[in-house]
C-alpha cells in the first residue's frame, strides 16, 4: 500500500490531481490507514496511470476515467483512426507488412528507419509507436499472430544487428547490463534501449530474456555495472522483477524500463519513451 504522496511520485500526477480524480470521477478508492490517511495498492496506481497517459494524449479527464472504469482489469490502449496521409499514416506501415507478409516492403521500411542519423529519434517517433499500432491491429483481428510474429522477428534481428555494428566504446566509457528478468521474452523494448544507449557511448551488457535471478547476481558481481536496467513490459512480469530489483539493489543501481516499471519497489524508472531515456541515461554516466 502506498501514500497519497508516494502515489504522486509513482504516477507522476500531483496530489491535489489525485484527490480531484478521486472525488469527482471516481477512478480509485483509496482505503485509509489508522492515522485517517489514505492508502493506493497496485490496481489504483495502475488506473491512475493508465489515466494519466489518456489525459496527456489529449482525452478530456471525464472520458478518461470513464475508459479506466470500463475496463478495470486490461490496460486501455490509445487506439487512434488514421486516414492515408495523415501524419500518423507511417506508423501503420508494419501492420501492412505484417497483413501482407511483404518481406521486401519490411527490410526497405527498417533499411529506411535505420539509416537516420540519431537512433534515439527512430525508435521514439516511428519504432515503438509502430510497433504499438501493429499490436493494436493484432488485438482488433485485423492481423494474425503469425502477421506480428513475422514484424517482430524482423525488427528484433535488425535491433540485434544494428547493436553488434555500432563502434565499440571506448575503454574508459561508463557501464550499463540491460536485460529482462526470469519468464519474460519481450525483448524488443530493451533492445532498442540498448542500441541507442550503446550508440551514445556506454559499454552496454545485453544478456536478453527469462534470465534467473541468480545469474543477474552472478553477472552484476562479475562485471560491476555502473547501472542495472530491466524492462517490465507486461504485468506478468511484475513479481520476478521485484525479485531481481531486491537481489540487485543492494550491489548496483537498477533502473526500470516499460509499461510497469513505476509499480515496482526499490528502483528507478526511466520513463516511457526508450530512445530518450536511453539518452538520458547515457549523459548521465557519462556526468
Amino acid at each position: 500500500m502506498y501514500t497519497a504522496g508516494r502515489t504522486a511520485q509513482l504516477t507522476g500526477i500531483p496530489r491535489e490531481t489525485l484527490r480531484k480524480w478521486e472525488q469527482r470521477y471516481g477512478v480509485v478508492e483509496p482505503v485509509r490507514s489508522e492515522g485517517n490517511y489514505r492508502l493506493y495498492d497496485d490496481e489504483a496506481v495502475r488506473r491512475l496511470s493508465v489515466m494519466r497517459d489518456l489525459v496527456d494524449a489529449g482525452w478530456a479527464p471525464r472520458i478518461a476515467a470513464k475508459k479506466v472504469l470500463e475496463e478495470p482489469t486490461a490496460a486501455v490502449s490509445i487506439t487512434v483512426d488514421t486516414e492515408e496521409g495523415s501524419p500518423l499514416s507511417h506508423l501503420d506501415e508494419l501492420v501492412a507488412c505484417a497483413r501482407d507478409f511483404d518481406v521486401v516492403r519490411l527490410e526497405s521500411l527498417i533499411d529506411k528507419a535505420f539509416a537516420q542519423d540519431d537512433l534515439a529519434v527512430v525508435v521514439d517517433e516511428w519504432l515503438m509507436p509502430s510497433l504499438v499500432r501493429l499490436g493494436e491491429a493484432w488485438q482488433r483481428g485485423e492481423v494474425s499472430i503469425a502477421g506480428e510474429h513475422f514484424v517482430s522477428a524482423a525488427v528484433l534481428r535488425r535491433l540485434a544487428q544494428e547493436f553488434y555494428q555500432l563502434p565499440h566504446p571506448a575503454g574508459d566509457a561508463p557501464t550499463a547490463m540491460v536485460g529482462l528478468a526470469r519468464g519474460s521474452r519481450h525483448e524488443l523494448g530493451v533492445m532498442a534501449f540498448s542500441m541507442v544507449l550503446r550508440s551514445r557511448g556506454v559499454a552496454v551488457t545485453y544478456l536478453g530474456a527469462d534470465l534467473p535471478v541468480e545469474a543477474w547476481i552472478d553477472t552484476v558481481r562479475a562485471v560491476r555495472p555502473d547501472a542495472v536496467v530491466l524492462g517490465v513490459p507486461t504485468v506478468e512480469d511484475l513479481p520476478a522483477v521485484r525479485e531481481a530489483v531486491q537481489a540487485i539493489a543492494p550491489i548496483a543501481p537498477v533502473l526500470l524500463g516499460g509499461a510497469h516499471q513505476h509499480r515496482v519497489e526499490g528502483a528507478e524508472p526511466l520513463g516511457h519513451t526508450a530512445g530518450r531515456a536511453a539518452a538520458d541515461l547515457a549523459d548521465r554516466l557519462s556526468a
